[in-house]
C-alpha cells in the first residue's frame, strides 16, 4: 500500500509536468504562428523570433507550471554555504558534464542523420545564435536560469528529497533533460540538470545553482555568439577563436579531469522514506504519470529530429 502511495505522488508530478510542458509548446507555437501570420517578413528576423518564442514561456508557461508544482508543508532543505573555491571547481565539473553529455548527443543525432539522410537541425539554436546579442542574454543567462533552477531544482528537490538525494537528484535530471524537447539538448541537459541537483540538495541554497547556470549559458549562448559574429577577414579573430577554443578544451579537460578524481565524494544520502532496491526505479519512473510524461515528450523529440 506504501508503495502505490509514493507511486502515486511520482505519477502526479508526471502528470503535471505533462499538462505544463504541452500548454507551453502550443503558447510558442501558437503565439510564433500568430505573429508570422500578421507579420510574415517577421519569419527571417531572428530577435523578433526569439521574442515571441520565449516571452510566453516566461509570462504565462513557467508562472503557471510554478503554480501547478508548487509545494504545500515540505520540509526545507538544510542550508550549506560554498566557498569561491567550491564554486569554481563545481563549474569547472559541471562544464566537463556539459561537454561529455555534448558529445553522447552529437553522437545521437549523427545516428538519427544517418537513419533519415539529412542532419539533425536544432531550429531553437539557430534563432538563438542568429538574433540580437542582447536579446539572447536577456533570456539565456538571465531569466532561464532563474525560472529553470527554480522549478527543476527547487519546487522538484524540495518535493521529493525525503525519498533520498538520488530520487531528487535523478528525477530533476530527467524532467529537465526531457523538458528541452529535443535529443540535440537532451543528454547534456539531463546530466547537467542532475548535477545542478546535486549541489542544491547539498547546499539547500538556489542561488549557487543559478549562478553557475547563468554562467554556463553565458559560455555557451553568448561568449560563443560574440566569437562567431567577429569579421572572420581579420587576423586578430583567428587568434581570438584560438584562445577562445582553447580555453574551451582547458576547462572542459578540467572539468572531466575533477569528476574522475572527487567522483567518490559525489555521495548521495537517503530520505526518511527509504525505497527497497528494485523497487526505485518502478516507484520513481514506471507510474503512469511518468510513464506518459517521458513517452510523450520523447514522441515530441522524434518528431522534431526527423521531421524538421
Amino acid at each position: 500500500m506504501e508503495t502505490k502511495a509514493y507511486k502515486k505522488e511520482f505519477s502526479s508530478i508526471g502528470i503535471r509536468m505533462l499538462i505544463s510542458t504541452v500548454l507551453i509548446l502550443l503558447l510558442q507555437v501558437g503565439a510564433q504562428k500568430l505573429a508570422l501570420s500578421v507579420f510574415p517578413q517577421w519569419e527571417d528576423n531572428f530577435t523578433i523570433l526569439l521574442a515571441v518564442t520565449m516571452l510566453p514561456l516566461y509570462l504565462l508557461g513557467f508562472p503557471i507550471t510554478f503554480l501547478l508544482m508548487r509545494n504545500k508543508e515540505v520540509p526545507a532543505i538544510e542550508k550549506h554555504p560554498m566557498k569561491a573555491g567550491q564554486l569554481v571547481i563545481a563549474f569547472l565539473m559541471l562544464y566537463g558534464i556539459m561537454i561529455i553529455g555534448n558529445l553522447i548527443g552529437l553522437a545521437f543525432t549523427a545516428g538519427i542523420g544517418v537513419l533519415k539522410g539529412a542532419p539533425v537541425q536544432n531550429a531553437m539554436l539557430n534563432v538563438i545564435t542568429g538574433g540580437s546579442l542582447w536579446v539572447t542574454a536577456i533570456f539565456t543567462v538571465l531569466c532561464a536560469p532563474i525560472y529553470e533552477e527554480f522549478l527543476f531544482r527547487k519546487l522538484i528537490c524540495d518535493k521529493v528529497i525525503k525519498y533520498g538525494e538520488g530520487c531528487a537528484v535523478v528525477l530533476s535530471g530527467l524532467v529537465f533533460g526531457l523538458f528541452h524537447m529535443n535529443f540535440n539538448q537532451f543528454f547534456y541537459a539531463f546530466f547537467l540538470g542532475c548535477f545542478l541537483a546535486f549541489l542544491y540538495v547539498k547546499t539547500g541554497n538556489l542561488k549557487y545553482t543559478i549562478l553557475l547556470h547563468m554562467i554556463l549559458n553565458f559560455f555557451g549562448s553568448v561568449l560563443g555568439s560574440i566569437i562567431l559574429t567577429l569579421d572572420q577577414t581579420k587576423s586578430y579573430t583567428t587568434i581570438i577563436s584560438a584562445v577562445y577554443s582553447l580555453c574551451i578544451c582547458a576547462i572542459g579537460i578540467a572539468g572531466i579531469v575533477l569528476l574522475i578524481i572527487k567522483r567518490h565524494e559525489l555521495i548521495l544520502e537517503p530520505g526518511e522514506i527509504v525505497l527497497e532496491k528494485g523497487q526505485r526505479f518502478k516507484t520513481l519512473i514506471l507510474n503512469p504519470g511518468m510513464i506518459l510524461y517521458c513517452l510523450v515528450l520523447f514522441l515530441i523529440m522524434l518528431a522534431q529530429a526527423f521531421l524538421v
